[in-house]
């Protein structure tokens, strides 16, 4: 069978792209430590977007934790809330800061309250269905 190099080529066009990897670099990150049996902790970090095109994030994932999601802090008449964000894009060439009282990444339902020292892997997940690894120091609530 011969397939002429127009339809193949046609074909190949159409096919969905997969998925490319997103290359944030990651500065300054870490997993806040907090005492045994708190069931939620929060992870910070600066993310640097080198590449031409902006990158969405969208969340995450880790073993240690049942669900990886962005929140905000808001301020409402002096009481502090937390609000889900379903995305925060990275400009391209350009930096977002996830800080505590600002956006930040929370480790919901720990299967094990992390110690300052020990290391946490997070799978950081894009819109556009790619992911990343990121593994963060977890530091005590008392150093910060």
């Amino acid at each position: 069978m011969i397939i002429s190099r127009k339809l193949l080529l046609a074909v190949l066009a159409l096919a969905p792209a997969p998925a490319v990897l997103a290359a944030l670099e990651v500065e300054d990150g870490y997993v806040r430590g907090l005492p045994p049996g708190v069931s939620n902790t929060a992870a910070y970090m600066t993310l640097h977007n080198p590449g031409a095109v902006a990158v969405e994030l969208v969340g995450g994932s880790a073993e240690a934790a049942g669900s990886v999601m962005l929140h905000t802090t808001i301020d409402r008449e002096g009481m502090l809330h937390m609000e889900h964000l379903h995305s925060v894009s990275i400009p391209a060439g350009g930096s977002v800061v996830l800080e505590s009282g600002a956006m930040h990444l929370m480790l919901m339902q720990l299967k094990r309250t992390p110690k300052a020292g020990e290391r946490v892997a997070i799978t950081l997940q894009f819109a556009d269905g790619s992911a990343q690894q990121i593994d963060l120091p977890v530091r005590s609530v008392l150093d910060e």
